[in-house]
């Protein structure tokens, strides 16, 4: 009986350790665009974790800056995710990496815009189930 439980546990603090491994790759990967367009670490963290979104220019301008450096678009705003999953290898783990790739085909639909493909993509990323 205990041993189970000591089983539960330690897999519990390992699933905790690898979600915060995965967490600071993300917020990592995030940074220069972070910085660029002063969006801060807790709003980040709100989006991924609650879907609060900053609705402002800056907030999105932020992410189309994440979405070039995934290559996932480019500085015009075209939508290419072919290499999602080549291009963003180390960054995604592996056991979640064909999730957050549907998500992101799924999610990032050419617009008309560049804001508006992004707006959309965000709003609909953050919407899903992306464990990130």
């Amino acid at each position: 009986m205990f041993l189970g439980i000591k089983c539960i546990l330690a897999l519990a603090l390992l699933m905790t350790a690898a979600n915060a491994d995965q967490r600071q790759k993300v917020v990592d990967f995030h940074r220069p665009c972070l910085d660029n367009h002063g969006v801060e670490d807790e709003d980040l963290t709100k989006a991924l974790d609650y879907g609060q979104i900053r609705d402002d220019d800056d907030f999105y301008l932020h992410f189309f800056c994440v979405a070039k450096r995934a290559n996932v678009m480019s500085d015009d705003g075209v939508v290419n995710t072919d290499n999602f999953e080549n291009d963003m290898k180390g960054i995604i783990d592996d056991h979640n990496m064909e999730n957050v790739a549907a998500i992101v085909r799924h999610c990032l639909i050419q617009k008309s815009t560049v804001l508006e493909t992004i707006r959309d993509a965000v709003n609909c990323f953050l919407g899903k189930d992306h464990k990130l």
